[in-house]
């Protein structure tokens, strides 16, 4: 499903963010990525995300080298990965249920088949968001913004999900909401890669950790218990 070889990510020449990092992750799998301020956590998760590319090495999704895809098999690997970044990105003149449409569909809410509103209906029962669905993005809290893009990342069922920090916004109640829904998901067969400082959701819900630290991966371990 990933496959990561030496892969380095610099911004400048004297400085790497990701420093030869080597990871492989199969279909299905839930994997944290931990590390402090600045250890690479959000340049890992954008290049898993198809948005940035390696400075050396190489990186596979789906079996396809990201250097060597043509612009259709790009799009092909983006439309199966759903992705929440830290800095969330709504339109803000849509409602909650139109940015969430657009998880699933460029072409609107209004051709929405009635199973595709029913779940995205569903997703935000479950992210407390039901009764903002006809809200204006732009007048949503920053942890409302948030849980509407999950759902949004969620909408398209996925079959990777590449989260960072999706509870650092929320309060105890709703972070523990979003991550029912994120194992839910991975339990279906989504494959989970989540960035999070939140040592309690690592400790309550062990999974494969890799840890970065001056942009290495200095622990990888089946089961982290921090």
């Amino acid at each position: 499903m990933i496959q990561l070889q030496m892969l380095s990510k610099g911004y400048t020449e004297r400085k790497k963010v990701l420093d030869q990092i080597s990871l492989t992750l199969k279909k299905g799998e839930f994997v944290y990525v931990l590390g402090g301020t600045g250890a690479g956590k959000s340049t890992l998760l954008r290049m898993l995300a198809t948005e940035e590319l390696p400075s050396e090495g190489s990186l596979s999704l789906f079996g396809y080298d990201l250097a060597k895809v043509n612009g259709s098999t790009l799009q092909a690997i983006r439309r199966s990965i759903g992705y929440v970044p830290q800095n969330v990105r709504l339109i803000s003149d849509f409602s909650v249920f139109e940015n969430v449409a657009l998880g699933v569909s460029l072409a609107g809410s209004r051709v929405l088949r009635a199973e595709v509103r029913s779940k995205i209906y569903e997703l935000l029962d479950r992210l407390s968001l039901m009764n903002l669905r006809d809200t204006p993005a732009s007048k949503l809290s920053g942890g409302e913004a948030q849980r509407v893009a999950i759902a949004r990342a969620l909408a398209r069922g996925p079959e990777l999900l590449i989260a960072d920090e999706p509870t650092g916004a929320q309060d105890f109640q709703n972070t523990w909401n979003v991550m029912d829904l994120l194992q839910r998901a991975n339990i279906s067969g989504t494959t989970m890669v989540l960035a999070t400082h939140d040592r309690e959701i690592v400790r309550k819900l062990r999974k494969r950790c890799a840890i970065l630290s001056h942009g290495k991966i200095m622990i990888e371990e089946a089961l982290c218990s921090l």
